[in-house]
């Protein structure tokens, strides 16, 4: 069962086993353009995707028959709890660490802000502190994730903040914490290794058209104004530039996407670490998790006690 096999290509596998998967994650990357609203509707279908996986029901993502309603409200919860943990974590770390939590490199901060962590940038610091503060933040993120999908399983605001139960799931298992961590790192590096060539790309691309742009008049070198680039730019006509506008959008575009498949993919993980917990089993979220969990084998069937995969 993919539902049981925490790792990065079980969950891809999950995400592209049905014919047509790339059309929702179209969709989520325009819709991921709206601020906030965007990214409460990413969290409500990738969570609402992870509550099945918890549940260790090997499904791909709804494409059709989406209750959107369910995912709105998935979403608005996820990214509440996500947001006050986050900032309270980092509150909390940057008080015990503040000579450590100062920075971290624009490489790393790309990497990870693609996975859905945001870190502060400051290059003047020197990379032994960025990587610390990405590992660091790397943790809470993992802590946060974990935290939204107790609250997506109860759909309660208050089960996301049982830390206490977040933390006894870390201290039986963390091993799969680690995991789930390390999915989250990779998907980051994914998009990271992309913006990394579309800038060298895109670089070399500006380079040439602006070396090309002065090749009929190499004498204007020396006294180059606002309104001579724009006096050439708009002498080179309108096609050019729409398509210089194309390219730009697309690229952004396609980052979108990459993104968006990144971060369900991340969620997903979430979901497979949670299923090796038996929420079937669970009872209320103030309870302690029951005894024999995480298993690692076929799971046993859903109780009625725990939170309900179907109430939905």
């Amino acid at each position: 069962m993919l539902s049981r096999q925490l790792g990065f290509t079980s969950s891809w596998k999950m995400l592209t086993r049905d014919k047509g998967w790339l059309k929702p994650l179209c969709v989520l990357a325009l819709v991921g353009w709206i601020p906030i609203l965007g990214q409460i509707v990413v969290f409500g279908y990738g969570f609402e995707w992870a509550r099945l996986t918890a549940w260790g029901i090997d499904a791909a993502p709804k494409q059709h028959g989406v209750d959107y309603g369910k995912v709105l409200a998935t979403g608005g919860r996820a990214f509440l709890v996500f947001m006050s943990m986050m900032l309270a974590l980092a509150l909390i770390l940057g008080l015990v660490f503040r000579d450590v939590i100062v920075s971290s490199m624009l490489p790393v901060y790309i990497a990870f802000h693609s996975a859905g962590v945001s870190l502060p940038v400051d290059l003047g610091d020197g990379l032994r502190a960025g990587l610390v503060d990405a590992m660091i933040a790397l943790v809470i993120n993992g802590f946060a994730m974990a935290a939204v999908m107790r609250t997506t399983l109860y759909d309660s605001f208050a089960a996301g903040w049982r830390l206490d139960r977040v933390c006894q799931m870390v201290a039986r298992d963390p091993g799969g914490f680690c995991k789930m961590l390390f999915v989250s790192l990779v998907g980051g590096l994914v998009g990271f290794v992309y913006s990394a060539l579309m800038f060298v790309l895109l670089g070399a691309a500006v380079a040439g058209g602006v070396l090309a742009f002065f090749m009929g008049d190499p004498h204007v070198l020396g006294y180059i104004s606002g309104e001579y680039l724009l006096a050439r730019a708009l002498s080179m006509g309108i096609g050019p530039i729409a398509l210089i506008v194309v390219l730009v959008v697309a690229v952004l575009f396609f980052y979108g996407v990459v993104s968006i498949a990144m971060q369900l993919v991340a969620m997903n993980a979430t979901g497979q670490w949670f299923c090796r917990f038996e929420v079937g089993h669970w009872g209320v979220s103030a309870d302690p998790l029951p005894d024999g969990v995480p298993v690692k084998e076929a799971a046993s069937s859903p109780s009625e006690e725990g939170p309900n995969p179907y109430n939905r």
